[in-house]
């Protein structure tokens, strides 16, 4: 068995492991059940996939987005190691040949979404499959007590049932003690090993700012901030309108959102990482698997609606060890914005099942009929048709997938998809029978490279067409006649969300739909919401407290930097000095505005060193601004 230290140096050519990796990965080579909780950036993926590459066999992986399947398959593809994924939007025939080639040892990675588990093809393959090692990413989507539950997540017993001695190791970068406890006996861990990271960050400071003109407030923050940064908003409308802002003020700025083809996101996440956009304004979409270090500043222009979420973003900043700032904007518009919409996250029991009945209707679904193909997904033309409120249809739309009655796939992807699913025998001899097919047959062995008989390649069909002298139309025919014929796997481009109904149509009930589970999610979800606004609203306990004492650590020591510590604790007064002199400053100039100098000289409370430096953290905090004038005053 190969070192673990050496495989990480050859395959991935770092010389030594961050902290706690070691120690994980020794624990999955000697056999043990493992949970690693590592918050974002502790490179959770390396700790099972260099102990799988040490040993004989393939390791099973459990994860539970589409993209990030891709990303990881297409990362270890690149680093010259065998895997592949395998997901419900694939066809019946490349499933079924690519469980076998694993089967048969052709990979060292099999990704598998979790709503393929059941599967007849993956439970018939399971056994005989040669696996060291099921990892299961993302874990807390097992737990209904988590931010982010997937049902389909509680499947993975089934493995552990038909393979008991297979070890495990689950991986996520948050979770609560009632969430670690369920996640150990959801997936019947015997005897774990636990490694928990801090959710203590030394070099982020945390700080909550009220303000009401919250783009006047991001732009002058980047201009006085050096570095890279990231923006999040809750909505891409809110994305364009703030990068269009920041670009109109000469800041270079980037937008990335789930709206944008696929082959847009790449090319401005890889201008964001070469350093060409200084600033990515994003919504939640962005991020995943991101692990640029010298991020210097994170701004959430919306709160998110919890403190996992909330946690995780921030946490993309100063992962090379040197500070970084981690502030969130609070304002009253913005808490009735989210309110609003925690309410239209659930819709009722009667709107769900009017849902449920107009979408077959729209989609002209029988009664006790299915549809696995693919449809075109139109939310106007649906809001249209059933005038029902586009949020709550778009709410029970989700809660109707996550029981695993629709499917539906918003990825806008431009990039076109191919893999050669017959033997280089069988190509040589379709070539041989179909003369006028062979030179679109080099053309793309030559393009994709032997690696297309294994893996799942990604091509813009568009300049393709332009270097075969053929247009986008001809050619997507051409290659519809291949796949037709068996000799490809090919998925093209598209431009639109598209939905699928995998269970036959049937009046819906409470018990099917499990709706007490329903509502059990449901106010888990609010008092997550909950715990997200006290920590906002809070001015009192340390920012990083708050965050590690939600996540169970027992830390009582401040941490000395985030808003609410510079505003008490390094001012050294007492609360009540504090308090203070602040309403005294507020008095003052609730009256009249008045210049920094005289300000300070008036007020008589504290001494002034303690005057100043309360006079700072209110002008900060914008609780005090400068007119025009240069005066102080309350806004």
């Amino acid at each position: 068995m190969p070192a673990a230290i050496d495989i990480l140096r050859q395959y991935w050519g770092y010389e030594a492991f961050r902290p706690m990796q070691s120690d994980i990965i020794q624990s999955v080579l000697q056999g043990q059940d493992t949970l690693a909780l590592l918050p974002t950036g502790g490179g959770k993926s390396i700790c099972f996939q260099v102990p799988a590459m040490c040993m004989q066999g393939m390791a099973l992986v459990v994860s539970p987005l589409i993209a990030l399947m891709k990303d990881q398959v297409e990362r270890l593809n690149q680093l010259g190691i065998a895997a592949t994924y395998v997901n419900s939007s694939m066809p019946r025939r490349l499933i079924d040949q690519k469980l076998q080639m694993a089967m048969d040892g052709a990979y060292k990675f099999l990704y598998l979404a979790p709503e393929r588990i059941l599967s007849d093809m993956f439970q018939l393959r399971l056994e005989r499959m040669p696996l060291n090692l099921l990892a299961v990413d993302e874990a807390h989507c097992i737990s209904q007590w988590g931010y982010d539950f997937r049902p389909a997540y509680l499947e993975i017993s089934r493995i552990r049932e038909l393979r008991p001695q297979l070890p495990v190791i689950a991986l996520t970068a948050s979770a609560t003690p009632r969430v670690e406890a369920d996640i150990l006996e959801q997936l019947h861990m015997r005897q774990a090993r636990i490694f928990r990271k801090s959710f203590y960050r030394e070099n982020l400071r945390y700080f909550v700012l009220h303000d009401e003109n919250v783009l006047l407030r991001i732009t002058e923050i980047i201009r006085r901030t050096r570095g890279t940064g990231i923006v999040y908003a809750r909505t891409r409308r809110r994305c364009e309108r703030i990068g269009k802002l920041l670009n109109e003020q000469g800041i270079a700025a980037a937008v990335y959102h789930g709206g944008m083809k696929n082959s847009e996101r790449n090319a401005v996440q890889q201008d964001w990482l070469d350093g060409k956009s200084r600033i990515m304004v994003a919504t939640n979409a962005f991020g995943m698997g991101i692990d640029k270090p010298d991020v210097r500043f994170v701004l959430h222009y919306n709160l998110p609606f919890d403190l996992e979420s909330y946690y995780q973003e921030a946490g993309r900043g100063g992962r090379d060890g040197q500070t970084a700032l981690a502030i969130a904007f609070y304002n009253p518009v913005d808490i009735g914005e989210m309110k609003k919409w925690q309410a239209g996250r659930y819709p009722s029991w009667q709107q769900v099942k009017t849902h449920y009945e107009q979408l077959c209707n729209f989609y002209h679904l029988l009664p006790g009929e299915k549809r696995d193909a693919w449809q075109e997904f139109d939310m106007p033309a649906l809001v249209a048709a059933t005038g029902s409120p586009a949020m709550a249809l778009y709410r029970s739309i989700k809660l109707l997938e996550q029981e695993g009655l629709l499917q539906l796939n918003e990825d806008s992807d431009d990039f076109s998809y191919i893999q050669v699913i017959c033997s280089p025998q069988d190509v040589l001899l379709y070539k041989s029978q179909h003369p006028p097919r062979q030179q679109l047959i080099d053309f793309m062995l030559r393009k994709l490279g032997g690696e297309v008989y294994t893996q799942e390649k990604r091509f813009l069909l568009p300049h393709w067409a332009r270097e075969l002298g053929s247009s986008p139309e001809e050619l997507h025919q051409r290659l519809e006649r291949l796949a037709r014929y068996g000799l490809i796997f090919y998925q093209a481009a598209r431009s639109h969300p598209v939905i699928r109904f995998p269970q036959a149509r049937h009046q819906l009930s409470k018990q099917g739909l499990n709706w007490d589970k329903y509502t059990f999610l449901r106010q888990q979800s609010e008092a997550r919401l909950q715990a997200m606004l006290q920590y906002a609203e809070n001015t009192e306990v340390c920012r990083s407290l708050m965050i590690q004492h939600y996540f169970g650590e027992q830390s009582h020591q401040p941490c000395g930097r985030c808003d609410v510590c510079l505003g008490r604790h390094k001012t050294q007064v007492s609360g009540q000095e504090f308090q203070h002199i602040r309403r005294s400053f507020l008095a003052l100039l609730k009256k009249s505005p008045l210049t920094y100098r005289e300000a300070l000289t008036r007020v008589q409370a504290g001494t002034p060193s303690q005057r100043e430096k309360v006079l700072r953290y209110l002008i900060d905090k914008q609780v005090i601004r400068a007119n025009p004038h240069g005066q102080l005053e309350l806004p």
